[in-house]
């Protein structure tokens, strides 16, 4: 055992095998040759000026610092020991590379890029290209060489890997973080930095997320598709559900979800993606969950009890259908929401509605802007719930950030919340029994909802758009008549009050919303069709233009 500083000054040195606890010093000049089945352990630092020519193994514990020259073929170089270690390899390739580190929290950074051309090995400890203080330093290897981790580990940072070719994924920072690229011009070399929370990994704004980021970089390439697999762990999950988790990219300062295709591995923590275009590949990308729960209140004013809650004529009748209600025109959602029996306490189906314009106001928050919608129970006491009948009803988005939120219901009118900012617990809340929580335009000739009989202060929904046309007027109160005539019965537009009969009390509920004209709408509302003056107001509650008759 050799316990001090060893100066390497000649013009060759041949060694076979020998520990020291000195740092090895290879000066400007002399060759420090290791044949094949040598082993040499160092258990300070090497400092390289010279030349290492290596086709043994090298173990270092403390740093390698080369500003020599380091040539090997099969060589080993290993990092182990105790305690934390950098790697500067200079102008060198490493051949191979192993990091088995005596404690899992030792760290070995890259203080400069490095290439490995042959193999690495992760087996202990953290290994990190130093990703935040220096972005630029990456671990390049061509695809060729082989990448080995151990359970749990990863690389921290940035990983390139060269002489890309199409048709075959290549793993990046661990054996999860794998990329795919088919079609179009391959490019000709591809990066990943992975950052994990334990690294200081947090995507870009306060959003819901799983704390890992993702960024990715090519060098030539064009038209091509990626598939793609994005690694986590348990702990960085944060307030996700981890089987709905999906990958997001940021649009310039907006979150896009990408709901299909994906797959998840709930076993081996990964979620992948298939045919990322090359132009979206190169934006920061993330994981997280798209289902946002939507905590609404709201009440219809035809169904209203007049005292505190709507009834529920429609279930005690057994007539309200066990799917969706809101497939046909003006709605046009095709969502597949279906139960086998009627839950307690139903008034009837909702559709809730995510909307996102990219202005932020809410004029501007059209069908078009819808981002995310689905189908629900609305509760006799305003609750609006899934299909189960007691859960808050859920809504998978594809855009995060200060949204609005519609409900919609067949023969009332709908309406639009104020902006909602989004959170990282993914909730939206409103209760739109309060008149201030609904949307105004300017303009208005009416309030977006009616204030209620019996409870003080309480709002719902105008009643009486039995046309569904967004509209209430005289228009509704003849196709109701008309329903009456023909002995209409069951589950109608016409049935404004909701009470499985329809008769002279729809026609009253219809015309009180006429006589006090419900809309809503206003100047605000015109937006969208201000380009065609042909047009004339709109009246409804949310920004739809819908034309007046």
């Amino acid at each position: 055992m050799l316990s001090k500083k060893i100066n390497v000054a000649i013009a060759a040195i041949v060694f076979f095998g020998f520990n020291t606890q000195a740092q090895l010093t290879i000066q400007s000049g002399a060759t420090f040759t290791m044949q094949t089945g040598s082993q040499v352990s160092v258990q300070g630092s090497i400092d390289n000026a010279g030349v290492i020519a290596n086709e043994g193994s090298l173990k270092v514990q403390g740093n390698y610092i080369n500003t020599g020259t380091y040539s090997a073929t099969a060589g080993i170089l290993e990092m182990n020991g105790t305690g934390n270690s950098n790697i500067n390899a200079g102008t060198s390739a490493i051949a191979n590379l192993i990091i088995n580190k005596t404690n899992t929290t030792d760290i070995v950074k890259l203080i400069a890029s490095a290439v490995v051309n042959s193999s690495l090995t992760l087996t202990n400890g953290v290994f990190t290209t130093d990703p935040i203080t220096n972005p630029s330093f990456n671990l390049s290897s061509p695809v060729s060489a082989l990448y080995t981790f151990a359970a749990g580990k990863e690389i921290v940072g940035t990983v390139k890997r060269t002489s890309w070719t199409a048709g075959t994924a290549r793993i990046f920072n661990n054996e999860n973080m794998q990329v795919t690229t088919n079609g179009g011009t391959a490019p000709t070399e591809l990066s990943v930095t992975m950052i994990p929370l334990s690294a200081g990994g947090d995507p870009s704004q306060n959003e819901r997320e799983v704390k890992r980021n993702f960024g990715f970089a090519q060098t030539g390439g064009s038209g091509f598709t990626a598939d793609v697999r994005f690694p986590y762990t348990a702990t960085e999950i944060n307030t996700n559900i981890e089987n709905n988790l999906v990958p997001w990219t940021l649009v310039g300062a907006e979150w896009n979800a990408r709901l299909t295709p994906v797959s998840r591995d709930l076993v081996n923590d990964y979620v992948s993606t298939a045919g990322i275009t090359a132009t979206a590949l190169i934006q920061e990308w993330k994981l997280a969950d798209p289902n946002y729960t939507m905590n609404i209140t709201a009440n219809l004013r035809g169904p209203w009890n007049g005292v505190s809650a709507m009834n529920t004529s429609l279930r005690t009748a057994g007539i309200i259908p066990l799917s969706q209600q809101y497939t046909g025109i003006p709605f046009n959602y095709t969502g597949t929401e279906t139960v086998a029996a009627i839950p307690a306490n139903v008034v009837d189906w909702v559709l809730i509605e995510h909307r996102k314009p990219s202005s932020g106001f809410p004029a501007d928050a059209l069908a078009a802007t819808i981002t995310g919608r689905k189908a629900g129970f609305l509760l006799n006491s305003g609750a609006v719930v899934e299909t189960d009948g007691v859960t808050a009803i859920s809504i998978p988005i594809t855009k995060q950030g200060t949204a609005f939120i519609t409900i919609r219901h067949r023969n009332h009118l709908g309406v639009l919340s104020n902006a909602i900012a989004s959170n990282v617990t993914g909730t939206f809340s409103n209760d739109y029994t309060i008149l201030a929580n609904n949307f105004k335009p300017v303009g208005a000739t009416s309030d977006p909802v009616v204030l209620l009989a019996g409870v003080d202060g309480k709002y719902g929904l105008w009643a009486g758009d039995a046309s569904k046309n967004g509209i209430v007027n005289g228009g509704d109160i003849i196709t109701i008549k008309n329903a009456i005539a023909i002995l209409a019965s069951g589950y109608q537009f016409t049935d404004v009050n909701l009470n499985s009969a329809i008769n002279g009390g729809d026609i009253i509920t219809t015309k009180t919303t006429v006589s006090l004209l419900g809309s809503g709408s206003g100047t605000n509302a015109r937006s969208s069709i201000a380009a065609n003056p042909t047009l004339k107001i709109v009246k409804t509650n949310i920004p739809d233009p819908i034309q007046e008759d």
